[in-house]
């Protein structure tokens, strides 16, 4: 297995809702066929419908392999997180990214054990839409010194998770989505 597909491999965080809450489907993807292969596809209400998946993706499997890897849309098919290029440019070997996806990932799973012991247990629902929920439900009131505590800590590690997102996660968009 090459290094770049063991680091996605190991990775996932594009797809399990922990780096993204969305994916927007471009011209050149097929709606009805990624539907029809179980993604769960909505349009949004508007003049111009835009057609999008939540995250966590519906076709992540357990070992984070895509079981529409050959079918997965634009987005999915061109996204490489900046990690993933800085190793494959040369700019920092694949076991420094590897080491980079462990701590993002250890992040978010601290994340969704703060979410848990505040009563969200929706973990089919990506981590940002989740804490915003969370945030919602709690400073609509409550008295619980306990729970204050856990959302105060719940605050930090999302922060924190987001920072090393935004540092060694996210890129600018590269490349247009191809025309219709």
């Amino acid at each position: 297995m090459k290094s770049a597909e063991q680091l996605c491999r190991a990775c996932g965080l594009c797809c399990d809702g922990t780096l993204f809450d969305l994916v927007k489907l471009e011209a050149g993807d097929d709606a009805a066929q990624l539907q029809s292969l179980g993604l769960p596809v909505k349009f949004s209400r508007g003049r111009t419908p835009v057609a999008r998946f939540p995250q966590p993706c519906a076709a992540l499997c357990a070992d984070r392999t895509c079981r529409l890897y050959a079918a997965r849309p634009w987005q999915c098919r061109t996204f490489e997180c900046k990690s993933l290029k800085e190793a494959k440019a040369g700019r920092i070997t694949f076991t420094s990214a590897l080491k980079l996806v462990k701590q993002a990932r250890r992040r978010a799973d601290a994340v969704r054990r703060l979410l848990r012991a505040l009563g969200d247990t929706d973990e089919h629902r990506a981590l940002g839409e989740r804490f915003h929920r969370t945030s919602e439900r709690l400073e609509a009131g409550t008295d619980d010194e306990a729970a204050k505590a856990i959302f105060a800590d719940l605050s930090l590690a999302v922060h924190q998770l987001k920072l090393l997102a935004h540092d060694k996660f996210y890129t600018k968009a590269e490349h247009s989505p191809p025309e219709p």
